[in-house]
């Protein structure tokens, strides 16, 4: 996400509305009373955002809106208002709706830009910061041409348009520099703001130059800034100066000068940075020109000046431990320094250093030290914890996640460090329960479902009674996911034979109820389904009926479960419940092949909420399967994943988007004819963890690639499609309940 995209640019003009275009005009003879009531709306709006009153202002707004759909202004603020709110879906769908309405309105298409740059939609980002550079009264506002034209080269970057980022700074830069007399003259810039605007462009356009390999003019841009920020008159920051050096160092490397990066790195490294990567440069870069004896020196020196420069020192320790016989040294540095940070950068040289030297059970080792801390005992009842231990235990957390994160950077290592956990676990080692969690967490995420059931186990094992739901819970998930209904089914019923579940009976019967039924024992799932609305309580009333639901419709039982939905639609009839039961429902009526009832209750849906993004994936998919509306297939897809990716990001889900969602664009391209995109987007719909592991996906991709006429790869696509349909021995496995698995058998006889 760009931090701040747009913001000062966008959210500065909320405060205070214009007059809203209504038709006819204020005072016009024959104003209607709806048009009276959306000015009277729509100005104390305007008066309750002066206060700050923003949930009031937004009603106020809504109404003005839908008293005269015609009027402009409503629309756009409310649409800047509702990102305020962080309800960013509704904003871009009434961003995009006001640019309809007035293309060239500039604020409204920057707002929009920075939506969908978060939303992830940069492709439409782009094009909507293009189209606020290409408005009028932005040519008349440059301190606001300047701000888009650096946030359009931030979005251009991100889309690996360097050309279009190039371009964009590049008259960022004319603005500020040939016509920077103009600029000042119209207030729009004091000198020293121009200049200090023109010296960040410059610097940035260094930046991208380089990454386009144009090293030559990326160190005139360097050198043109630093020459910016060390002038008295201009900029007069002599320490920004210098920070191009760090620049032009990384410019020069990239050109393969090591000799001349080192001289202009050794000028940054005076400032003492409080970052590892320029410490790590720095022996890169020795070594490159052949100075490996003077890399622990060089580093020593530097340490010995700074003393408490912590990611400083973890380099230090990081190119110790290069060596097997200085080894013990590093370690005991790597040691003290995460007994006393858990800072990130550092926790991440770490982890590096640990898997570069081929020691991933070192970071199992750190981890467990770390979670030890964070068990707690099984005593009943439990101690308060001392302020000293409250504080152990978050400094423990901290690490924890900072040793997530960096991980998060490092797949290969990761699958080092999951074969150290399996052979950690073979091995018979002991560890804390959140230990085994962690473990069995990341597993999962790499879709290394096996070993993550293992370490889940392990978890649910030696937790406390307090942590041990969630240990289940994440076993139970991992199992589903790898389709192990019989292994579920175990579980639960193990752990409701051992009793004393601390009032969780029934979610264990809540799982147990679908393991059954995917293996076709009806008359035991419906009884475990029942059993779950027996122990459920009032604020799960809707959940565990839901369930039943489902049960039915695993089953087949397509005509009872719809009889079943419509009297939970009569039983629970909220707006979020109502939601609820129609997609449920729908799912009912797609089984029993009443298409047209499906598409009725998806649209239902929809008319009380665009935004459910399950919703419209399914009609759009739907629809893109009976080769109907295409064009609106696509919208509500593309709605969909933009809808996804904002809620994920919230959530801060490890997976940036629904592998489901991105399949069912591709199915929607490849109906549309577009194969070259389809396939685009099912190859990422395949590289995502869930994906690879969705035979429906595989399928797909096999379809658009045997239409592209790449034959040896769609067979090796369906192959893998047939594989996991044969893996799937749920009854309700679309494989075998859809006939996929037969038709992708006779689609494979159509390839050599």
């Amino acid at each position: 996400m760009i931090a701040g995209l747009f913001v000062g640019a966008v959210l500065c003009t909320a405060a205070e509305p214009e007059a809203p275009k209504l038709s006819p005009p204020l005072g016009a003879p024959g104003m209607s009373e709806a048009h009276k009531d959306a000015l009277a709306r729509y100005g104390a709006a305007a008066w309750n955002l002066r206060r700050e009153r923003l949930l009031t202002a937004a009603r106020q707004l809504e109404a003005a809106a839908k008293a005269d759909p015609e009027a402009t202004e409503p629309v756009k603020e409310l649409a800047r208002l509702y990102a305020q709110l962080g309800r960013e879906v509704e904003a871009i769908r009434l961003a995009r709706k006001a640019l309809q309405q007035d293309p060239t309105d500039a604020d409204t298409a920057i707002l929009l830009a920075r939506l969908l740059a978060d939303a992830g939609e940069l492709k439409d980002a782009v094009a909507a910061a293009k189209l606020a550079l290409d408005s009028k009264s932005l040519a008349e506002k440059p301190e606001k041409a300047v701000r888009a034209y650096r946030d359009l080269a931030a979005l251009c970057e991100r889309a690996d348009d360097l050309a279009a980022a190039e371009s964009a700074l590049g008259k960022a830069v004319e603005l500020l520099v040939e016509k920077r007399a103009a600029v000042i003259a119209a207030f729009a810039f004091t000198p020293k703001g121009a200049d200090a605007e023109a010296a960040e462009c410059l610097e940035r356009l260094g930046r991208v130059l380089v990454k386009r390999r144009k090293f030559d003019a990326a160190t005139d841009a360097f050198e043109a800034a630093a020459g910016l920020y060390a002038d008295p008159k201009r900029v007069d920051d002599p320490a920004g100066a210098v920070r191009l050096a760090w620049n032009l160092s990384g410019a020069l490397e990239a050109k393969g000068d090591p000799a001349g990066a080192i001289k202009y790195l050794e000028q940054f490294l005076k400032l003492q940075p409080r970052a590892a990567e320029p410490y790590r440069r720095y022996a890169r870069l020795l070594r490159a020109v052949n100075r490996d004896n003077d890399v622990v020196k060089g580093l020593q020196k530097y340490a010995n000046g700074d003393k408490t420069n912590r990611p400083l020192a973890a380099v230090l320790a990081a190119e110790i431990a290069r060596d097997p016989n200085t080894r013990d040294d590093a370690d005991a540095l790597f040691f003290a320094l995460t007994r006393e940070t858990a800072e990130p950068e550092v926790i991440a040289v770490v982890v590096r250093s640990h898997l570069e030297t081929r020691r991933p059970v070192e970071i199992i080792k750190d981890l467990d030290r770390a979670f030890a801390v964070l068990k707690d005992d099984n005593k009943e009842p439990k101690e308060p914890d001392t302020p000293a231990r409250a504080a152990a235990k978050a400094f423990a957390g901290e690490k924890a996640r900072a040793y997530a994160d960096a991980l998060e950077t490092e797949p290969d290592g990761v699958a080092a460090l999951l074969r150290a956990a399996g052979d950690d676990l073979r091995a018979g080692t002991n560890r804390a329960h959140g230990t085994y969690y962690f473990l069995g967490a990341l597993a999962a995420r790499h879709r290394k479902l096996e070993l993550a059931a293992l370490q889940f186990r392990q978890a649910a094992r030696f937790a406390p009674p307090a942590a041990q739901w969630d240990a289940y819970s994440s076993l139970l998930q991992v199992l589903r996911l790898a389709g192990k209904s019989a292994e579920i089914e175990t579980v639960c019923r193990d752990a409701l034979a051992a009793g004393d579940l601390n009032g969780v009976e029934v979610l264990f019967n809540f799982h147990l109820s679908l393991a059954l039924a995917e293996q076709g024992k009806t008359a035991a799932a419906l009884a475990a389904a029942d059993k779950t609305i027996q122990q459920a309580g009032d604020a799960d009333r809707l959940t565990v009926r839901l369930r039943r639901h489902t049960v039915l419709c695993v089953l087949g039982k397509w005509d009872e479960a719809i009889e079943y939905g419509k009297k939970l639609a009569d039983e629970f009839d909220a707006p979020a419940d109502r939601a609820r039961v129609r997609y449920a429902q729908a799912g009912a009526y797609w089984g029993a092949k009443r298409t047209a009832d499906a598409e009725a209750a998806l649209r239902a849906i929809l008319d009380d909420d665009p935004d459910n993004a399950g919703a419209c994936n399914d009609l759009g998919y739907h629809l893109a399967d009976q080769g109907r509306n295409l064009e609106e297939a696509e919208r509500l897809v593309r709605h969909a994943l933009a809808v996804d990716r904002i809620d994920r990001r919230k959530a801060g889900s490890a997976e940036p988007e629904n592998a489901a969602f991105r399949d069912s664009l591709g199915w929607v391209l490849f109906r549309q004819g577009k194969l070259v995109d389809a396939r685009a987007e099912l190859e990422r719909a395949a590289a995502l963890p869930a994906g690879a592991a969705d035979p429906v996906a595989w399928d797909h991709l096999g379809d658009v690639l045997f239409r592209l006429n790449d034959k040896p790869k769609a067979k090796a696509a369906w192959e893998k499609a047939k594989e996991l349909y044969e893996a799937d021995a749920r009854v309700s496995s679309r494989g075998r309940r859809d006939g996929r698995l037969d038709e992708v058998q006779r689609k494979l006889k159509r390839v050599p």
